[in-house]
């Protein structure tokens, strides 16, 4: 049969105060399932009295009966685990005050043991919903969010001050509401998150939050061409250089050749059986229109359906002669493309202050004009090594934490369970690392 020192093996159990006996272990029904109950006894000679902290001297301190305890455990087996701890209770002579045993594996008062929120925690570093999380370490929903609103009191925000390089982004949550978050663009961390992203609520926090020598200290502001951001970044950092993402000016332009390929495509869908051969091409080979010139293959011959064993690029120019709409809108869509790729903010200027051809579709010209608004802060771009994508890559992140939840009612809950997210993961993975090297080592 077990000893008490196996079965607290067993237990990952350090207080040797708790004793278990043989067949401590028995199977009941709890919350109308059934689960393992483990029986076990707490008690010690108590050095002084809780309440009024004498000295247990001459016996001045006795034993005074117990008081039976169910605490929830980390799941033993394939049923929900419960220890049943026999708690020893003492009186004090001195001042007639009674009190009860205490052990580490729980907190006074509570019927839920520290292992399960330390499984709850390391759990949360994950893309996991609030539900899961509950199932499998058997408490409720609402236990999981109390536990993750509690730890992440460690990890407010510092308002002391201000890194000299930003990252502004939103992400959107709930019904379409957007959300505002800024990080540290060198480390990715996560500086705030606020509830809303119009201007009035930005400039309020920071007002509040920061002093003015404080924001005067931020040399950069990544951002998108929001034109809301370009508008206060000024006013709040005087000093700070907005910088242009320049996936969004790539982005921009190639979403206004797509379209422009849509117009055409839609234009050549008529009863004609040439004109239904050129829709169906545009169609298929879309990619192709969006790839780099410089990327297209011009000396290998593949087969292409609808087009049989052609050259890459041989297939590019012919969809192009389809429409000078589409060929003057593919031709400037790749002059911006090979000028941001080079970085030549004057090759960038020469292209958006030529004259634009009649034939550039309206789409193409809408952005070129966003471009030139937007130019003295994309040659920042050109300048500067900074772009949004670690606060993309968290935004990703995020949005996989909403749609696991199914979505949140409750911003606070949401934010607390993305920060409590960015910021265990890199602890849990170090972690792991540290005790592979260790395996390696022993082995």
């Amino acid at each position: 049969m077990p000893t008490s020192n196996d079965m607290q093996n067993v237990l990952d159990i350090q207080d040797k105060n708790m004793i278990f006996e043989d067949n401590c272990v028995s199977y009941g029904i709890h919350k109308q399932k059934k689960c393992k109950f483990i029986d076990c006894t707490l008690t010690y000679i108590p050095t002084e009295c809780k309440k009024c902290q004498e000295p247990n001297k001459d016996f001045s301190i006795y034993k005074n009966g117990t008081q039976t305890s169910r605490i929830t455990f980390p799941i033993s087996g394939i049923y929900p685990t419960y220890l049943r701890v026999k708690k020893q209770r003492f009186k004090c002579t001195s001042c007639e005050a009674t009190f009860t045993a205490e052990t580490p594996i729980v907190k006074e008062a509570c019927f839920i043991s520290n292992f399960i929120k330390a499984e709850i925690l390391a759990k949360s570093a994950d893309a996991r919903s609030i539900k899961s999380l509950a199932e499998e370490t058997n408490v409720s929903s609402t236990t999981i969010q109390r536990i993750i609103n509690e730890q992440v009191k460690y990890y407010r925000p510092y308002y002391h001050s201000l890194p000299e390089n930003l990252s502004f982004d939103e992400f959107k949550y709930g019904n379409g509401q957007m959300a505002f978050e800024y990080i540290d663009v060198v480390t990715g961390t996560i500086l705030d998150i606020l509830e809303s992203k119009d201007t009035r609520t930005i400039k309020d926090h920071f007002c509040s939050r920061y002093s003015q020598n404080q924001r005067n200290q931020v040399k950069t502001i990544t951002t998108d061409m929001n034109a809301s951001y370009v508008s206060f970044i000024p006013e709040l950092f005087p000093n700070a250089d907005i910088i242009i993402d320049r996936f969004h000016i790539v982005q921009l332009v190639n979403r206004a050749m797509n379209k422009t390929r849509v117009k055409v495509m839609n234009r050549l869908r008529t009863s004609n059986g040439e004109d239904q051969k050129k829709y169906r091409r545009l169609k298929r080979f879309w990619k192709k229109l969006l790839k780099k010139e410089s990327e297209l293959s011009y000396t290998t011959y593949q087969y292409f359906p609808m087009f049989g064993q052609r050259l890459e690029s041989a297939i590019v120019s012919e969809m192009l002669a389809y429409d000078p709409e589409l060929k003057a809108t593919y031709t400037m869509y790749q002059a911006i493309l090979k000028a941001v790729e080079h970085n030549d903010s004057k090759q960038l200027r020469t292209v958006l202050d030529q004259p634009a051809s009649p034939e550039l579709s309206g789409y193409m010209k809408t952005s070129l004009k966003t471009l030139s608004a937007h130019f003295p802060h994309i040659q920042n771009t050109f300048y500067y090594p900074y772009n949004n994508g670690k606060i993309e890559g968290i935004n990703n992140k995020i949005k996989v934490l909403n749609r696991v939840a199914y979505g949140y009612g409750n911003f606070i809950h949401y934010k607390n369970r993305i920060i409590l997210h960015f910021n265990l993961k890199p602890i849990r993975n170090k972690i792991k690392m540290i005790e592979k090297e260790r395996e390696h080592t022993a082995a």
